[in-house]
């Protein structure tokens, strides 16, 4: 998965209307998967530099979340970020981001021991439906169209679909869960709302979001606990961890979870600096290809909470492993436990997000 490109680091087309002569003509409207250019700005000036520097915020969110077209008309989406537009036909469902695959083998730690999971349980890999692009551009509620994954280098070309037949079209992203939009077909000639009445729309959903962002910076979490990010229901997420470092005795649990509005997938994963990134693609992020080791993503311990000390693993691993709140991935939890037994300072990051990190010391 690329980093994500958050609200001051955006560049995409906003939501317009393509002028045409003929007003009976069909229009193309765009449609973003995060944010758009106006919020660039926007953030700039109601956030600033340091705050989006300390908690890298970002939208899983259409925007517009609801366009209104006229039949014949067409919707032009585009992919800021790692995204996908699913439009899912008769089934109203999206796919799911992660599938089992074959047994985990060759997972060995430092110590020279298998972990857990190896020859035991299945690997965990990106759905192999999401790697191509439909053929097909026309739509009308009954067959699916997805965009398919944006590629690991360079931007995806805009996913450019016709809506044949009045009606409201839901679609989904396939990798954030909640993340829905909405397309409205009206029948050809009757009113719909102009380019700069779009504009102010998409205006007003990217200033609540921004403002958003702010209040979540203030989120108190409980004694004990670290949360991987913050969110709301809209799909804002602050890409840090809750608190980022945290003080505790010899013995202490501590729970690390998903906030529970979080779009996203997550891990917390301590160990050395070069080891750990090795697990995610040397550091490129969890999900490019070749994809996930089972090392980052499953638990390094079958057992809650998962014991660390320096030596664990021979190197001081341990790992929640991946975190989400899709009720479509039910083999990944939403929290898990670590006690920690020994003094030390133990580092830690989410492979998916390596520049979300956090500290727990020990003494």
């Amino acid at each position: 998965m690329k980093k994500y490109w958050g609200l001051l680091a955006t560049a995409c087309v906003v939501v317009s209307a393509v002028a045409l002569p003929a007003a009976a003509a069909a229009r193309t409207k765009t449609v973003t998967a995060a944010p758009p250019a106006l919020a660039k700005p926007l953030a700039g000036k109601l956030l600033g530099k340091s705050f989006v520097g300390t908690y890298n915020p970002d939208v899983n969110a259409f925007f517009l979340q609801r366009v209104t077209i006229n039949a014949g008309d067409t919707v032009k989406f585009v992919q800021n970020g790692f995204h996908t537009i699913d439009l899912p036909g008769r089934s109203n469902e999206d796919l799911p981001l992660i599938l089992p695959g074959a047994t985990v083998t060759g997972a060995i730690d430092a110590a020279g021991n298998p972990f857990w999971f190896n020859d035991n349980l299945p690997s965990l890999g990106l759905n192999p439906a999401l790697f191509t692009r439909s053929s097909a551009t026309t739509y009308n509620g009954s067959t699916r169209l997805d965009s398919g994954l944006p590629p690991n280098s360079g931007a995806p070309k805009p996913f450019l679909v016709k809506f044949t037949k009045p009606g409201t079209y839901k679609y989904f992203c396939d990798v954030h869960p909640g993340m829905i939009g909405y397309v409205v077909v009206k029948p050809k000639g009757k009113r719909i709302p102009s380019a700069r009445q779009d504009a102010v729309s998409l205006t007003g959903q990217v200033t609540t979001d921004i403002l958003a962002a702010k209040r979540l910076a203030k989120t108190n979490v409980a004694a004990g606990h670290v949360s991987l990010g913050e969110s709301n229901s809209n799909g804002v997420e602050l890409f840090a961890m809750f608190p980022a470092a945290m003080t505790v005795s010899p013995g202490t649990v501590v729970t690390f979870s998903m906030s529970r509005d979080s779009r996203e997938v997550h891990t917390a994963t301590f160990g050395p600096v070069p080891y750990i990134l090795g697990l995610s693609n040397a550091g490129k992020t969890l999900f490019n290809v070749p994809g996930p080791t089972a090392e980052a993503l499953y638990p390094s311990s079958p057992v809650q909470p998962i014991l660390l000390d320096p030596a664990s693993h021979g190197n001081g691993f341990g790992n929640i492993g991946a975190l989400d709140t899709d009720p479509t991935t039910k083999q990944i939890p939403t929290s898990g436990q670590i006690k920690f037994t020994a003094p030390g300072t133990y580092h830690f990051i989410c492979l998916i997000h390596p520049f979300m990190h956090g500290t727990i010391i020990v003494k």
